[in-house]
């Protein structure tokens, strides 16, 4: 069975294709959103989030200080931060 597309493309590939552009275009809805909720907070005040939202922040969090750390680790140290 094909897509139509082209006859020998099966009928998983542009299925795939289209799950996975919606998969994508959700997550970055959801990133978009957190951000809109962060930069609304007022200065000085508490955000509260749901407990999904709660967990996409930690997880965004920990991405960060993993590349974070793997880059201070690749970079090479000068002579002033070997003497502390």
């Amino acid at each position: 069975m094909s897509a139509g597309v082209i006859s020998s493309t099966p009928i998983w590939v542009p299925a795939a294709i289209g799950g996975a552009t919606a998969g994508i275009g959700y997550g970055a809805y959801k990133y978009y959103q957190l951000r809109k909720k962060l930069s609304a907070t007022p200065d000085g005040e508490e955000a509260h989030f749901t407990e999904a939202e709660a967990r996409a922040i930690e997880k965004l969090v920990r991405q960060a200080a993993k590349r974070l750390k793997l880059r201070d680790e690749a970079q090479p140290r000068d002579q002033t931060d070997r003497q502390q």
